[in-house]
């Protein structure tokens, strides 16, 4: 019998690439905001739409995706707006996306996650945590404050529950094309999202265990160690 896993944001680029990279090994419940792509996952596949920064469709989704034993937290608030033109409001935003929802998530499938001895959560996080651009303060400082949640794991569940961020750098995706022309991050220099689902899937597998709470970049120039 096939694992369970929850994989959020997955109508976006990386997202449905993790679907289809890890259909075959796991029963894959998934979610983002875009029913049509949804749909459109492969067969098998269980799909629930909704807005990860509602605490009700949380609510929801916990119950709905109660049994998995994995999550990969890949959504994502990522908008590109100069610090001076935004305030408190644009930050809680932010944070209630790509900070509050997956630790809300974590906490309410905590004990669905502590089957899987160990159960296993992946952050997808940014090279922004270290090397923060202009127009993503907010999103920079959100995914400093995931890849904490995802470090404290072990700690928190007596090695029950264990994680591992992976740091992304410039992933071709439309999210990517929304800001970025291919002037300034020409296709060469942008990660294909097989690349990242491939990576998710070795540390899904156990090949890392022993390396939980660690943060792994991924880029062009940069992979999982072999």
């Amino acid at each position: 019998m096939k694992s369970s896993i929850l994989i959020t944001g997955a109508s976006g680029g990386i997202g449905q690439a993790l679907v289809h990279r890890l259909a075959d090994q796991f029963q894959i419940y998934a979610t983002g905001r875009k029913t049509e792509v949804l749909e459109s996952l492969p067969q098998g596949v269980l799909t629930l739409t909704g807005d990860l920064a509602s605490d009700t469709f949380r609510a929801q989704l916990s119950g709905w995706a109660m049994g998995v034993t994995s999550v990969v937290h890949n959504a994502g608030y990522a908008p590109n707006i100069a610090a001076e033109d935004t305030d408190s409001d644009f930050d809680r935003m932010v944070f209630e996306s790509n900070v509050i929802a997956p630790l809300d998530l974590t906490r309410k499938l905590q004990p669905s996650l502590a089957q899987g001895s160990p159960g296993r959560v992946v952050s997808i996080s940014s090279f922004a945590t270290h090397d923060p651009f202009p127009g993503f303060r907010a999103y920079a400082a959100s995914k400093s404050a995931l890849e904490s949640l995802v470090r404290s794991l072990p700690g928190e569940t007596d090695g029950q529950v264990i994680g591992f961020n992976i740091a992304l750098a410039a992933v071709e995706t439309p999210a990517l094309r929304a800001f970025a022309d291919t002037s300034m991050v020409p296709p060469e220099a942008a990660l294909d999202p097989d690349a990242v689902a491939a990576a998710v899937e070795r540390l899904l597998s156990g090949e890392f265990d022993d390396r939980s709470g660690e943060r792994f970049l991924l880029s062009v120039d940069h992979a999982l160690p072999s």
